[in-house]
């Protein structure tokens, strides 16, 4: 089985903004291959848009980290409804639920995903895959 890392847009974020876990990030960007859902690329982009970063600049900095951004297909966005109840407990967002999403859809491809987030409410819940908690 191949690893993929995966990450939220509050990992991204972390180590965008140089906040605590960052080095959990950079560590993965350097082992490499790692991934991130063009929902949580869009979060990502309005957080740092609502920082007043020019769009243009914030794309700069997603580009530079150098991930596949994966498209938001029709399987993605039923694997993603489907944890809505599963995920009520930890009131997980739209964009929480996509990253899991392609989290169960790597893993159906025989890949070994590692989900990188900031939110240590996803630890709670059992997952078939590896939850890392940054900070």
């Amino acid at each position: 089985m191949n690893n993929v890392n995966i990450l939220d847009a509050s990992a991204v974020l972390a180590y965008l903004q140089e906040e605590k876990g960052q080095n959990h990030i950079e560590a993965a960007l350097d082992a490499g291959p790692c991934w991130l859902s063009a929902v949580n690329m869009c979060e990502v982009l309005g957080k740092l848009c609502q920082r007043s970063i020019p769009l243009q600049d914030a794309q700069a900095a997603i580009s530079g980290l150098e991930l596949k951004i994966i498209d938001f297909d029709a399987e993605q966005a039923a694997i993603t409804a489907s944890l809505l109840v599963r995920t009520k407990p930890i009131g997980a967002s739209l964009g929480d639920r996509a990253c899991l999403a392609l989290a169960e859809q790597v893993m159906r491809t025989k890949a070994a995903p590692v989900v990188l987030t900031a939110e240590k409410a996803w630890s709670n819940l059992k997952w078939p895959f590896k939850i890392m908690v940054i900070r």
